[in-house]
This record gives structure tokens, C-alpha cells and sequence, in this order.
């Protein structure tokens, strides 16, 4: 389903506005056809908890109701806002898939003061590969999993010492970020 913004100062305000329910999305999705049963609120919760953290765990669905509501609870006041300067949100159709990538390669940066290097993060069968570049010549930095950088993580946050030894954990914590990103987590053959 796609959701659409709509200057209602443009349409009939008897059709545009309706209830103040309907204003705010608190009809069910579903009422607009057939297959659709999430409302406004919860789509546009969802897209902000999103673009404010990323793809992160635990996913929306997977996520507690208590979660889920106090993000719904700020989507509320922006849909408010958006309705004092006339705008509305008007669902359109059926969610588009997500786009992930096709090909083995998720990003390609040039490595600093390299103009000739790039540095890849590449899908493997088991997991992601961190891979420079260098003309036709390719070096393989490290190989991992996203279980494995999750690990990782939580060394770097409990402020683990071990989490020193880990060679180039910049690097493959900054990967792991790219991957959740570009919506790839799901590409890598392993977690």
C-alpha cells in the first residue's frame, strides 16, 4: 500500500476531512479495500521509528504493543500538525516490497587518500565480506556475520577490553550499519 499526503485545502472539506477519526487515521486500513488492515497511525509510526533509528531489531511487528504505542502517540501529533496546515494523509493502495539489492555488492566507497582503492561491502553465502579494491585486484578484509557484529556490539557498549582485540571492529560495526541501511540484512546467507 502506498500512503500519499493531499492538500485538503484544495479538496471539498465535507469529503477531505469527515470525522476527526478519519482525519487522524483511525479507521482501520482495511476499510479502504480489500487485504489492507493496518491503520495510518501505526504505518506512519512505523516509517518514523524507521527513519529515526534505521532497520533495527526488534522489528516493528516483533516489537512490544507498549513500544509500538508511544512511537503511534508521536505520529498522533504529527498527523495533527500536518492537519492544521491542511494536509492529509490518504492511503492509496497495497505496500510496495521493499527494494534490496540484486547484485554482490551493497556499497562501494573510495578509501581516503586511496583515489585509486574502493572499499565494498559485498553479500557471501555465509554472511557480508568487507573487500578492497584496487584496480582489477580484490583483498578480502574480513568476513562476518550479522550475529557476529551483534556480538561485537554489545562487547563495544559494555565496554568489554576484548572488544580491543577485535581487529578492524570499526570497520565491520560500520558495515554492519550500511547493511541495515540499504535494507540488505535479509541478502547475507547466514545471520
Amino acid at each position: 500500500m502506498s500512503v500519499r499526503l493531499v492538500d485538503v485545502t484544495s479538496l471539498d472539506a465535507s469529503r477531505a476531512m469527515g470525522s476527526r477519526s478519519r482525519r487522524h487515521g483511525a479507521l482501520p486500513v482495511g476499510s479502504a479495500g480489500a487485504g489492507m488492515t493496518r491503520t495510518i497511525r501505526d504505518i506512519l509510526a512505523e516509517g518514523m521509528r524507521r527513519e529515526r533509528l534505521g532497520l533495527i531489531r526488534p522489528l516493528w511487528h516483533d516489537w512490544d504493543e507498549d513500544g509500538r504505542e508511544e512511537v503511534r502517540r508521536r505520529a498522533d501529533h504529527l498527523m495533527r500538525i500536518l492537519s492544521d496546515a491542511g494536509v492529509q494523509l490518504v492511503q492509496t493502495g497495497e505496500p510496495a516490497p521493499a527494494a534490496t539489492p540484486t547484485g554482490p555488492t551493497i556499497v562501494a566507497n573510495q578509501v581516503y587518500g586511496a583515489p585509486d582503492t574502493m572499499r565494498e561491502i559485498r553479500v557471501e553465502e555465509r554472511g557480508f565480506s568487507i573487500v578492497a579494491v584496487k584496480g582489477a585486484e580484490t583483498t578480502v578484509e574480513q568476513t562476518f556475520t550479522l550475529n557476529d557484529a551483534m556480538v561485537n556490539a554489545g562487547l563495544v557498549l559494555a565496554g568489554d577490553p576484548a572488544a580491543k582485540s577485535i581487529k578492524d571492529l570499526g570497520k565491520q560495526l560500520a558495515a554492519t550499519a550500511e547493511i541495515y541501511r540499504l535494507n540488505a540484512a535479509g541478502s547475507g546467507g547466514g545471520k
